[in-house]
């Protein structure tokens, strides 16, 4: 695979942190960068088609990497620290421009166009991470698995998953029913130029999040603050079927405003799903928030070293800032998994 040369240019976006411009460190970032995916529709129909035009576009050899039995042991594998191989699935950098255009309008039809653009631009933060812009195993755009569970279909059990480095998107499909759990949403450097524009990968996990622990009393922080340091993510890759005992401020205690930010925060995460299946799964939710709990651990100022998660019946959200780089607020992990539909479970049923 040809490897273009890696240009940065630091700059300021105004926040802790910088911006790294890169121009295209490989053929999977000059795809990413310059095709626009087509998404017909997000019907079970249109999902199933993009999925079987995809594995349609793989010679023999790739098809067999991308095409894996709907049970297979590969879904519980994923990662999100630099994946060396051999990983369950295609890497993308072993795809043609034809298939990678195929990849990303598969992508871009299972998810909202925020859901698509958050991982290519995860995808597109790692390319910063590479070294003078030299392939490094693990690392960049390249280094990113696709595959696909089951025979793509708008009526039968069938999944795809995309993971590498500081992404693992897991999502199940049976009809009208949609599944994203487990999926881990991760970046290096927290911010990218893209097209021109300053983008912070991951704002709206961050943002929402501290405008709703600053809008809690003294006495409600005391109870929501377990821990004056950050803490880590309990429910991460190879934490299938971990559920933590929920802790923090319980949320039937919220008033309006600070229950329209949980709403809001719920829907940073849920919102990477297509609108209709977000919707879906967002009433479901909105009858559990009495149900959740929200613990923070660190500072509660903007721009500050933390970490949280909001646990409900179905859900457990998780948020952390890293060591790992220097700087905690430019590496950033979460997870969003629903325990009672690991992989689609339910919707089998």
């Amino acid at each position: 695979m040809k490897i273009f040369q890696l240009a940065l240019v630091i700059g300021s976006l105004g926040v802790t942190g910088h911006v790294l411009h890169a121009e295209p460190a490989s053929n999977v970032s000059k795809i990413l960068t310059t095709h626009t995916p087509e998404a017909d529709g997000h019907s079970p129909e249109a999902m199933a088609a993009a999925g079987k035009k995809f594995l349609d576009a793989l010679g023999d050899d790739l098809k067999k990497q991308a095409a894996l039995p709907y049970d297979s042991d590969e879904k519980a594998k994923w990662t999100n620290v630099p994946p060396r191989g051999p990983q369950g699935g295609v890497r993308l950098g072993d795809c043609d421009d034809k298939q990678l255009k195929l990849a990303c309008d598969l992508l871009r039809t299972v998810m909202s166009r925020q859901g698509y653009e958050k991982a290519r631009n995860i995808m597109l933060a790692d390319d910063l991470l590479l070294r003078n812009g030299e392939p490094r195993p693990g690392f960049g755009a390249e280094n990113f698995w696709l595959a696909v569970f089951g025979e793509p279909s708008a009526t039968e059990p069938w999944a795809i998953q995309l993971d590498g480095h500081h992404v693992a998107i897991n999502l199940s499909f049976h009809g009208e029913n949609v599944s994203m759990s487990p999926s881990f949403i991760g970046t290096q450097p927290k911010a990218i130029k893209y097209a021109g524009k300053d983008i912070e990968v991951m704002k709206g996990e961050s943002g929402v999040a501290y405008k709703l622990i600053n809008t809690l009393s003294d006495e409600q922080k005391r109870v929501a603050i377990i821990s004056k340091k950050r803490g880590g993510i309990a429910t991460a890759a190879g934490k299938d079927g971990v559920v933590p005992e929920p802790v923090g401020f319980a949320c039937n205690e919220l008033n309006a405003e600070q229950r329209a930010l949980v709403v809001e925060l719920l829907e940073e995460y849920v919102g990477d799903l297509p609108k209709r299946y977000a919707k879906k799964r967002m009433e479901q939710l909105a009858k559990e928030i009495d149900q959740m709990k929200l613990a923070w651990s660190g500072p509660t100022s903007l721009e500050s070293d933390i970490s949280y998660r909001l646990q409900g019946p179905t859900l457990i959200i998780e948020y952390a800032c890293q060591d790992l780089g220097g700087d905690p607020l430019d590496h950033l992990h979460s997870m969003y998994r629903n325990p009672t539909n690991e992989y689609g479970a339910a919707t089998l049923k």
